[in-house]
Protein backbone atom coordinates (compact mmCIF):
# COMPACT_ATOMS: atom_id res chain seq x y z
CA UNK A 1 0.00 0.00 0.00
CA UNK A 2 1.65 3.65 -0.92
CA UNK A 3 0.95 5.78 2.05
CA UNK A 4 1.88 9.03 0.36
CA UNK A 5 -1.11 10.22 -0.07
CA UNK A 6 -2.07 9.82 3.13
CA UNK A 7 0.90 11.42 4.86
CA UNK A 8 0.06 14.25 2.17
CA UNK A 9 -3.95 14.52 3.49
CA UNK A 10 -2.28 14.59 6.83
CA UNK A 11 0.19 16.87 6.55
CA UNK A 12 -2.66 19.54 4.67
CA UNK A 13 -4.50 18.83 7.60
CA UNK A 14 -1.74 19.86 10.09
CA UNK A 15 -1.16 22.71 8.13
CA UNK A 16 -5.08 24.09 8.05
CA UNK A 17 -4.64 24.07 11.88
CA UNK A 18 -1.60 25.69 11.73
CA UNK A 19 -3.13 28.40 9.72
CA UNK A 20 -5.64 29.47 12.17
CA UNK A 21 -3.81 29.72 15.61
CA UNK A 22 -3.48 33.59 16.63
CA UNK A 23 -0.11 34.58 18.26
CA UNK A 24 -1.01 33.30 21.51
CA UNK A 25 -1.48 29.41 20.60
CA UNK A 26 2.09 29.61 18.97
CA UNK A 27 3.52 29.52 22.44
CA UNK A 28 1.43 26.82 24.26
CA UNK A 29 3.41 24.12 25.82
CA UNK A 30 2.71 20.95 22.83
CA UNK A 31 2.81 17.66 24.07
CA UNK A 32 6.84 17.03 22.82
CA UNK A 33 8.41 18.11 26.39
CA UNK A 34 10.73 20.98 25.55
CA UNK A 35 8.76 21.86 22.24
CA UNK A 36 6.09 24.74 21.64
CA UNK A 37 4.04 24.44 19.15
CA UNK A 38 5.97 26.02 17.04
CA UNK A 39 8.61 24.19 17.26
CA UNK A 40 6.65 21.54 16.57
CA UNK A 41 5.38 23.41 13.27
CA UNK A 42 9.69 24.01 13.34
CA UNK A 43 10.33 20.08 13.25
CA UNK A 44 7.84 19.18 10.57
CA UNK A 45 8.84 21.42 8.11
CA UNK A 46 12.23 19.58 9.00
CA UNK A 47 10.86 16.61 8.64
CA UNK A 48 9.31 16.95 5.48
CA UNK A 49 12.00 18.31 3.76
CA UNK A 50 15.59 17.88 6.02
CA UNK A 51 18.70 19.67 4.66
CA UNK A 52 20.77 16.71 5.06
CA UNK A 53 24.04 18.83 5.28
CA UNK A 54 22.24 20.77 8.48
CA UNK A 55 21.46 17.62 9.96
CA UNK A 56 24.87 16.40 9.81
CA UNK A 57 26.81 19.52 10.95
CA UNK A 58 23.97 19.34 13.83
CA UNK A 59 24.91 15.59 14.88
CA UNK A 60 28.43 16.63 15.10
CA UNK A 61 27.64 18.92 17.00
CA UNK A 62 25.33 16.82 19.20
CA UNK A 63 27.95 14.19 19.61
CA UNK A 64 26.40 11.68 17.54
CA UNK A 65 23.14 12.14 19.03
CA UNK A 66 20.16 12.73 16.28
CA UNK A 67 17.63 13.72 19.29
CA UNK A 68 19.62 16.41 20.05
CA UNK A 69 20.26 17.61 17.03
CA UNK A 70 16.96 17.33 16.04
CA UNK A 71 15.66 19.29 19.02
CA UNK A 72 18.48 22.05 18.27
CA UNK A 73 17.26 22.64 14.80
CA UNK A 74 13.76 22.95 15.49
CA UNK A 75 14.43 25.28 18.24
CA UNK A 76 16.84 27.27 15.72
CA UNK A 77 14.34 27.08 12.72
CA UNK A 78 11.35 27.86 15.39
CA UNK A 79 12.65 31.67 15.50
CA UNK A 80 11.72 32.44 12.04
CA UNK A 81 8.74 34.41 11.48
CA UNK A 82 5.54 32.65 11.65
CA UNK A 83 4.07 33.05 8.26
CA UNK A 84 7.18 31.93 6.93
CA UNK A 85 7.48 28.94 8.81
CA UNK A 86 3.88 28.11 7.50
CA UNK A 87 4.90 28.94 3.93
CA UNK A 88 7.08 26.40 4.45
CA UNK A 89 5.66 23.71 5.53
CA UNK A 90 3.11 24.45 2.79
CA UNK A 91 5.30 24.03 0.25
CA UNK A 92 7.32 20.90 1.94
CA UNK A 93 3.85 18.91 2.35
CA UNK A 94 4.18 17.18 -1.39
CA UNK A 95 7.77 16.26 -1.14
CA UNK A 96 8.31 12.63 -0.75
CA UNK A 97 11.24 11.78 2.19
CA UNK A 98 11.67 8.64 4.26
CA UNK A 99 14.49 8.60 6.98
CA UNK A 100 16.89 6.36 5.61
CA UNK A 101 16.60 2.39 6.62
CA UNK A 102 12.95 3.68 8.10
CA UNK A 103 9.54 2.45 6.20
CA UNK A 104 6.80 4.64 4.55
CA UNK A 105 5.06 4.59 7.91
CA UNK A 106 7.64 6.72 9.79
CA UNK A 107 6.81 9.77 8.13
CA UNK A 108 2.95 9.08 8.61
CA UNK A 109 3.53 8.32 12.70
CA UNK A 110 5.28 11.21 12.60
CA UNK A 111 2.59 13.86 11.48
CA UNK A 112 -0.01 11.77 13.52
CA UNK A 113 1.44 11.89 16.51
CA UNK A 114 2.39 15.46 16.37
CA UNK A 115 -0.70 16.45 15.43
CA UNK A 116 -2.38 15.13 18.37
CA UNK A 117 0.85 17.27 19.93
CA UNK A 118 -0.62 20.23 19.42
CA UNK A 119 -4.19 19.98 18.95
CA UNK A 120 -4.60 18.55 22.51
CA UNK A 121 -2.94 20.98 24.17
CA UNK A 122 -5.03 23.73 22.32
CA UNK A 123 -8.31 21.94 22.80
CA UNK A 124 -8.52 21.76 19.12
CA UNK A 125 -10.42 18.81 17.70
CA UNK A 126 -8.18 15.94 17.10
CA UNK A 127 -10.39 13.31 14.94
CA UNK A 128 -9.02 12.00 11.66
CA UNK A 129 -9.69 8.54 9.76
CA UNK A 130 -8.85 5.62 12.27
CA UNK A 131 -7.74 3.67 9.40
CA UNK A 132 -4.76 6.06 9.18
CA UNK A 133 -3.38 5.31 12.15
CA UNK A 134 -3.06 1.27 11.55
CA UNK A 135 0.18 1.41 9.59
CA UNK A 136 1.33 4.11 12.43
CA UNK A 137 0.43 1.79 15.14
CA UNK A 138 2.24 -1.10 13.42
CA UNK A 139 5.05 0.73 12.95
CA UNK A 140 4.89 2.06 16.98
CA UNK A 141 4.59 -1.58 18.14
CA UNK A 142 6.77 -3.41 16.02
CA UNK A 143 10.84 -3.92 16.83
CA UNK A 144 11.73 -0.64 15.08
CA UNK A 145 9.32 1.08 16.52
CA UNK A 146 10.95 0.72 20.17
CA UNK A 147 13.26 3.39 19.17
CA UNK A 148 10.36 5.90 19.03
CA UNK A 149 8.43 5.22 22.42
CA UNK A 150 11.58 4.85 24.93
CA UNK A 151 12.84 1.75 27.01
CA UNK A 152 10.51 -0.29 28.90
CA UNK A 153 7.21 -0.43 27.42
CA UNK A 154 5.69 -3.26 28.74
CA UNK A 155 4.33 -6.19 26.40
CA UNK A 156 0.34 -5.78 26.15
CA UNK A 157 -2.52 -6.58 23.72
CA UNK A 158 -3.32 -3.68 22.37
CA UNK A 159 -7.44 -3.20 21.29
CA UNK A 160 -8.80 -0.64 18.97
CA UNK A 161 -12.59 0.57 19.65
CA UNK A 162 -12.62 2.10 16.85
CA UNK A 163 -11.30 0.17 14.14
CA UNK A 164 -11.05 -3.80 13.39
CA UNK A 165 -7.13 -3.66 14.49
CA UNK A 166 -5.00 -5.12 17.46
CA UNK A 167 -2.22 -6.61 17.92
CA UNK A 168 0.31 -7.85 20.53
CA UNK A 169 0.00 -10.03 23.55
CA UNK A 170 -0.39 -9.63 27.14
CA UNK A 171 -2.77 -7.85 29.21
CA UNK A 172 -4.95 -5.93 27.31
CA UNK A 173 -5.55 -2.08 26.87
CA UNK A 174 -8.79 -1.07 24.71
CA UNK A 175 -9.26 2.82 23.41
CA UNK A 176 -9.61 4.60 20.18
CA UNK A 177 -6.75 4.03 17.57
CA UNK A 178 -5.28 7.54 18.40
CA UNK A 179 -5.41 7.27 22.10
CA UNK A 180 -3.61 3.90 21.66
CA UNK A 181 -0.94 5.46 19.57
CA UNK A 182 0.27 8.17 22.08
CA UNK A 183 0.40 5.71 24.59
CA UNK A 184 2.49 3.37 22.06
CA UNK A 185 4.66 6.42 21.90
CA UNK A 186 5.37 6.84 25.51
CA UNK A 187 3.05 10.23 25.90
CA UNK A 188 0.37 10.08 28.62
CA UNK A 189 -1.56 12.52 27.10
CA UNK A 190 -4.77 10.72 27.06
CA UNK A 191 -3.89 7.38 29.64
CA UNK A 192 -7.49 8.05 31.05
CA UNK A 193 -8.95 7.09 27.79
CA UNK A 194 -8.16 3.80 27.95
CA UNK A 195 -9.49 0.87 29.09
CA UNK A 196 -8.37 -2.71 30.30
CA UNK A 197 -6.29 -4.61 33.15
CA UNK A 198 -2.54 -3.70 30.98
CA UNK A 199 -3.34 0.32 31.78
CA UNK A 200 -2.21 0.37 35.14
CA UNK A 201 1.24 -1.27 33.72
CA UNK A 202 1.47 1.50 30.73
CA UNK A 203 0.62 4.02 33.78
CA UNK A 204 3.55 2.43 35.43
CA UNK A 205 5.69 3.25 32.02
CA UNK A 206 4.74 6.52 31.47
CA UNK A 207 4.82 8.34 34.97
Amino acid sequence: MDLWPVIVEERRSVLATFEQLDDHQWDVPSLCEGWTVRDVLAHLVLAAHPPLKRYAAAAVRARGSFDRANHRLAVEDAARPTDELVAAYRSAIPHRFSPPGWPEAAPLADVLLHGLDVRIPLGLPTDRPADHYVPALDLLLSRAGRALAGRGRPPLRWVSTDHAWSRGDGEEVRGAVADLALAASGRDARLDHLEGPGVSRLRSWLR
